[in-house]
């Protein structure tokens, strides 16, 4: 029987737990309970690492988003022009009276 290895993943917490990447979260969550505390990695929360190795595991952090360069124009944000109540209501005057129904 031949397994994926693409599919296990090692344990944060300890190294000999080989844990099938569909079940990390749930196997950290039971082994963080009886291990000392790691830093959660804020771009991946399956990413535990000491506090002392967290700022270069952050920079090189596989799932970190790609900066994308923002093109919008600076500036004050513009309000949209109010929307005036007469405009939508018909012109009536309200001592006029229609015989005519």
């Amino acid at each position: 029987m031949e397994y994926d290895l693409e599919a296990w993943t090692t344990c944060p917490y300890d190294p000999a737990h080989r844990v099938p990447r569909s079940r990390i979260q749930n196997h950290i969550v039971k082994c963080q309970k009886k291990r000392p505390p790691l830093s959660i990695c804020p771009y991946n929360a399956t990413h535990r690492f000491p506090e002392s190795e967290m700022k270069a595991h952050c920079q090189n952090c596989p799932q970190k988003p790609l900066e994308v360069e923002d093109n919008r124009p600076g500036g004050q944000i513009t309000v949209p022009k109010p929307i005036l109540q007469r405009e939508y209501l018909p012109e009536t005057d309200p001592n006029h009276e229609c015989w005519d129904d």
